[in-house]
């Protein structure tokens, strides 16, 4: 399959969003679960795709939000990821 943005970059990228890695270090979340949850994702977003639409950076900073959100209903209740006034991760 040919992915819109490789799950790797989405997990490393994800690392530069405040809050991001503090998360995963206070909640515990394994490389490996987040590597899981970054190709589900992105294989979701490469499929409904459309072939003839490029995909900019804005794309990608909803596609990491996604992850994100992705990663927080799956581990770490308690946090939001926020446009405020730029992505970051919030602790409730």
């Amino acid at each position: 399959m040919n992915y819109l943005v490789d799950p790797q970059t989405v997990v490393f990228n994800a690392h530069g969003i405040e809050g991001f890695t503090e998360m995963i270090r206070d909640e515990e979340i394994p490389q490996w679960d987040l590597l899981e949850i970054a190709t589900e994702v992105v294989e979701e977003w490469s499929v409904d795709w459309p072939e003839d639409q490029g995909f900019g950076s804005s794309d990608g900073t909803y596609l990491i939000k996604d992850f994100i959100d992705t990663t927080i209903l799956s581990f770490a209740k308690g946090y939001n990821a926020e446009f405020k006034p730029y992505l970051k991760i919030i602790k409730l």
